[in-house]
């Protein structure tokens, strides 16, 4: 009886002792690891503008509304926003993939209602090649924006 006693004794130090190991004594000690983030930049701003403007888009789409949602105005900053630092952006592939979506968001809003999620994901895959040559982090998410067409 008294082995059993001293066993769950020993079994409740060593845990209290495997949980507090590790732990700070003061909480500045504990703040002391600190993760720098740079603000974004005015294209990647825009680039977030523009996703949110196409998810709101597929799910008009996909509900099949009469009306698409207002295109927003700061998306005429493409070709102006200044990148991330460090990002290189070509002068001449940058402004042809930015023509191409600013064209397929045109025919978007031209097309006729069942022509909408061909239109659509014409835009999506005009944002996978521009993000295929330039910052390529997006395409996983680009890739999961495009809608089923019946």
């Amino acid at each position: 009886m008294l082995y059993k006693a001293l066993t769950t004794v020993l079994i409740i130090v060593v845990a209290m002792a495997g949980c507090s190991a590790g732990k700070t004594d003061s909480p500045m000690e504990a703040a002391t690891v600190v993760q720098e983030v740079a603000p974004a930049s005015e294209l990647a701003l825009l680039m977030r503008t523009m996703a949110a403007h196409a998810d709101s888009v597929k799910a008009a789409v996909n509900r099949g509304d009469k009306k698409l949602p207002p295109y927003p105005k700061e998306i005429e900053k493409l070709f102006t926003a200044t990148p991330t630092d460090g990002m290189h952006i070509d002068p001449i592939t940058f402004p042809t993939f930015g023509k191409d979506y600013q064209s397929k968001v045109e025919a978007l809003y031209k097309a006729a209602k069942k022509d909408r999620k061909q239109a659509y994901n014409a835009l999506v895959q005009s944002c996978a090649n521009c993000h295929g040559t330039h910052c390529p982090g997006p395409l996983m998410r680009i890739r999961k924006m495009y809608v089923k067409v019946d």
